[in-house]
C-alpha cells in the first residue's frame, strides 16, 4: 500500500473521529442563536449551562416572562412564569437529536423530541402526558388533559407548520359547574413577519359543553370550525386576512340552534400604521393623551390608504324554515385624508352595500323581529319574498340609500349601539 493511500484513510478516519466534534460545534452555535432570537419583550430565553462532549450534550436553558399580565393570570393559574429545560442532545452526521423536559417535569409532563438539521431547520414532537391541575379556593378548579401531541416543522428562514391533536380536556370548578372539551384538532402553516402571522390556520372541535352544578347543559357546540387565512402585499406593504367561523347544534340558555356560520375578513390594511397601532395598544389598553398623540399620524396614514371591512357571511339557522343572514361591506377609499382633524369626513366617504334576509319562520317565532319587518315594510324598504324578507342597500355619501331611492343616515344606525353604557 503506497504512503498516498495510507494517507488517505488516514484522514479519512480522523475526519470521521472529529465530525461529531465538529457537529457539536456547530449544534451549539445552532441552538445559541435559535434561543436568542427566541428573546423579546414579553419573554427573555437564556442559555444557563452548556456542557458539550464528543456524541452528546447536554442542555440547560431557562425561560421568563417578562410581561406583567401574563405573569399575574399565570400566578392566578397556578403555573410558574419561569421555567427551567434540561434538554440531552445527540451529535448525528448531519443532524442534532434533542429531547427536552421540564426541570419539575411532575408539575407539566412535557417531552419536546427535535431533529435539528445543521442549517437551522428543525421537525418537532411536542408531547404532553396525562395532567391534572389542582387550583384551591373557592375560585379554583381540577384540570384534566388526555395525552396530546403538537408537532410539525421550523425553518430559519421563519416558516412554521403545525399539526395539534387534543382528545379531550374536563375543567371541574369547585362551585360545581364543569366544562368539556373533545376533539380539539388543528393545523397551519404560514410565518410571522413584523407582528403579523401572514399564512393559514384551522382549528376544529368535535363538542364542548358546559354543565351547571346539577350538571345539566348550559352550553353545548358540536362540529364547530375556525378558519383564518392571511396575506402580505410587500409592494404595497399592506395585510389582508379572512375570519371564518362555523358552529353547529348549539344549546344556549335552553333556545337550540342549528348552525352559525360568521364569515370575516379585512383588507389592504397599511401594515406599518396598523402595527404601531397595535403597540400602542397592547403596552397601554387604556392609552393617555401622549399615547393618543402618538397615534394621531398612524390614523391618518391608515385611512389615507384606504382599507375595506366585509361580512362575507353570517347566517343564524333555527330550523328548516327559520332562518336569518346578512352580508356587507365598508370601504374607506384610497386619500381619504387627514380624518383626525375632522372625523365628521369619515362617514360621508365611506362606500359599500349590505344584503339581508330574514325568512318567513323567524319571523312568525319572533314577535319583535315581526314588528321590525312590518315597520320596514310600511317605509318600503323591505321586499317580500315567496322565501322571505330582503333588504338591499348601498353606502352613499354616509346614507344607506335602499333599492326605492329612500335614504337612512348611517349615523342614525350607529348611534344607539355607539350610545350603549
Amino acid at each position: 500500500m503506497d504512503l498516498k493511500k495510507i494517507g488517505a484513510i488516514g484522514g479519512a478516519i480522523s475526519l470521521a473521529l472529529c465530525w461529531p466534534l465538529a457537529v457539536g460545534q456547530i449544534g451549539q452555535s445552532v441552538i445559541q442563536d435559535g434561543i436568542a432570537h427566541l428573546s423579546n419583550e414579553s419573554l427573555q430565553a437564556e442559555i444557563v449551562d452548556y456542557d458539550r462532549g464528543y456524541l452528546t450534550s447536554s442542555v440547560k436553558t431557562r425561560y421568563t416572562v417578562l410581561d406583567p399580565v401574563l405573569a399575574e393570570q399565570l400566578a392566578v393559574d397556578g403555573l410558574p412564569s419561569e421555567i427551567v429545560v434540561n434538554s440531552q442532545v445527540s451529535h448525528g452526521l448531519f443532524s442534532l437529536k434533542a429531547e427536552s423536559v421540564l426541570d419539575d417535569a411532575d408539575g407539566l409532563p412535557l417531552t419536546l423530541n427535535t431533529v435539528t438539521q445543521l442549517n437551522g431547520n428543525t421537525d418537532y414532537v411536542l408531547q404532553l402526558a396525562n395532567w391534572h391541575q389542582v387550583t384551591e379556593g373557592p375560585d379554583g378548579a381540577i384540570v384534566s388533559i388526555t395525552p396530546s401531541t403538537l408537532k410539525g416543522h421550523a425553518s430559519v428562514l421563519g416558516d412554521l407548520t403545525y399539526q395539534l391533536d387534543i382528545p379531550s380536556v374536563e375543567i371541574d370548578f369547585n362551585s360545581g359547574e364543569k366544562m368539556l372539551l373533545a376533539g380539539l384538532t388543528g393545523e397551519g402553516q404560514g410565518k410571522k413577519i413584523n407582528s403579523f402571522w401572514i399564512g393559514e390556520q384551522t382549528l376544529t372541535l368535535e363538542q364542548a359543553s358546559v354543565l351547571d352544578v346539577d350538571q345539566a347543559p348550559l352550553f353545548s357546540v358540536t362540529d364547530s370550525q375556525y378558519t383564518f387565512v392571511s396575506s402580505y402585499e410587500e409592494m404595497e406593504q399592506t395585510v389582508s386576512s379572512q375570519h371564518l367561523v362555523e358552529l353547529k347544534d348549539l344549546l344556549m340558555a335552553g333556545d337550540k340552534i342549528e348552525s352559525i356560520t360568521m364569515d370575516l375578513s379585512f383588507g389592504d390594511l397599511d401594515s406599518v400604521a396598523f402595527e404601531h397601532l397595535l403597540k400602542l395598544y397592547q403596552n397601554n389598553p387604556m392609552p393617555s393623551n401622549d399615547d393618543i398623540e402618538a397615534a394621531i399620524p398612524h390614523v391618518d396614514n391608515l385611512f389615507a390608504k384606504g382599507f375595506y371591512l366585509a361580512m362575507n357571511k353570517m347566517a343564524v339557522k333555527l330550523g328548516a324554515d327559520s332562518e336569518f343572514e346578512t352580508n356587507w361591506t365598508i370601504t374607506v377609499p384610497k386619500g381619504t385624508e387627514n380624518v383626525t382633524d375632522n372625523f365628521a369626513m369619515i362617514l360621508p366617504a365611506l362606500t359599500g352595500d349590505l344584503k339581508t334576509f330574514v325568512s318567513h319562520g323567524l319571523v312568525t317565532q319572533y314577535p319583535f323581529i315581526e314588528q321590525g319587518v312590518n315597520e320596514a315594510m310600511a317605509m318600503e324598504l323591505v321586499q317580500r319574498t315567496e322565501q322571505g324578507f330582503e333588504i338591499q342597500a348601498e353606502l352613499q355619501e354616509g346614507n344607506l340609500v335602499f333599492e326605492n331611492g329612500q335614504k337612512m343616515p348611517l349615523l342614525a344606525l350607529l348611534l344607539p349601539a355607539l350610545m350603549q353604557p
